[in-house]
C-alpha cells in the first residue's frame, strides 16, 4: 500500500482504478439481483395460472366421484391438458413463444399428473434480456419447471 501514500500524484492513478473495479462490481451484483427478483416474479405468476386452473378444473374430478366411477377415466385429459396452454396465454397450438412482461416463455411441455389428485407440471424456458446501461447485452434463458397438484382427501 505504499504506492497510495506517493507524493507525487501517482497514487490517484491507482484510487482511481479500484474505485472504477468497485463500481463494475456493484453494478453487475445490482444487474445480477435484478434478473433473479424477475425469474421469481415470473415463476409465481406461472405457479398461480396453474393453481388457479387446477382449482377450476378440480370439481370435475369431485363429480366423478360423487358418480362412483373412477376419475381417472371419466375426466378428458386432453381437454385438461389444452386448457393449461390456454390459462398461461398459449391461446392456438402454433404459437410457439408468449411475451410475458420483460420476458419471453417458450412453449411449454406439459405433464399430466394423475392419481389420489389431479395436477399439472410445465417446463419452458424463460428468457430473459440482458440490460445493461441502457443495452441489451444478451438473452439469459432460464429452464423453468413448475407443478401444481390438487391432492384428494
Amino acid at each position: 500500500m505504499t504506492f497510495l501514500k506517493n507524493k507525487r500524484g501517482d497514487s490517484y492513478i491507482y484510487l482511481c482504478v479500484i474505485v472504477l473495479f468497485i463500481s463494475l462490481l456493484v453494478s453487475v451484483v445490482i444487474l445480477y439481483m435484478g434478473l433473479t427478483a424477475q425469474i421469481q416474479v415470473q415463476k409465481r405468476d406461472v405457479q398461480l395460472k396453474l393453481d388457479s386452473y387446477v382449482a377450476d378444473f378440480s370439481p370435475e374430478v369431485y363429480d366423478a366421484l360423487k358418480q362412483g366411477s373412477a376419475y381417472e377415466t371419466y375426466v378428458d385429459w386432453e381437454a385438461f391438458e389444452q386448457g393449461a396452454y390456454k390459462a398461461l396465454g398459449f391461446e392456438s397450438d402454433t404459437t410457439a413463444e408468449y411475451s410475458y412482461g420483460n420476458c419471453t416463455m417458450t412453449r411449454p411441455t406439459l405433464t399430466v399428473l394423475k392419481g389420489n389428485g389431479c395436477g399439472i407440471t410445465a417446463e419452458y424456458t424463460a428468457i430473459f434480456p440482458v440490460v445493461w446501461n441502457g443495452n441489451v447485452y444478451t438473452d439469459l434463458e432460464i429452464p423453468v419447471t413448475v407443478t401444481s397438484y390438487y391432492k384428494l382427501k
